[in-house]
């Protein structure tokens, strides 16, 4: 029986893979891909802020040029919509979040802001990251729209995954 088993195990371990560098290298990348990690819900979100100010940067540098920037888009993973004043087709949260930045005019502090966009009760699939479009005339800061840039939680836990 012994024989038996160490033949067995001769035989197997002669056997070599005949898989190529190419293979074997997207193999491991598959595995990488699932492979369970433990992220923290602050860690998302703060991962998510800085995806999104590095979406935002790219955007400023491409002087927000609409072609360049859905081009941009599709490389982050990302969603991006302007939200103007007088927008009608603007959904609840990103009325919500121009009318906070409108009234946050008034004290002159207008940060950038990350929200997390809920399916169900606690869990939530995405994110918002939006930041305000000012204006400034004689002095006055106007808020005239926001940049809301969705980014979904998966892309987001990837990214913090590979780090």
């Amino acid at each position: 029986m012994k024989k038996i088993a160490l033949i067995s195990l001769v035989a197997l371990m002669s056997c070599g893979g005949s898989l190529s560098d190419e293979q074997r290298k997207r193999l491991h990348e598959g595995m990488e891909k699932q492979k369970i990690v433990k992220i923290s819900d602050s860690e998302i979100v703060s991962a998510a802020m800085e995806q999104g100010r590095a979406f935002y940067s790219a955007m400023e540098k491409l002087s927000f040029d609409p072609i360049k920037t859905d081009s941009v888009a599709r490389i982050y993973g990302v969603k991006v919509i302007q939200v103007d004043i007088n927008s009608a087709n603007a959904k609840d949260m990103e009325k919500q979040l121009l009318d906070a930045y409108i009234s946050a005019a008034a004290t002159g502090t207008m940060p950038d802001n990350i929200q997390k966009i809920r399916k169900s009760n606690d869990d939530y699939d995405s994110l918002i990251y939006s930041k305000p479009i000012v204006i400034t005339k004689d002095g006055v800061e106007n808020v005239t729209g926001v940049w809301n840039i969705y980014l979904a939680k998966k892309q987001v836990i990837l990214t913090v995954s590979k780090k």
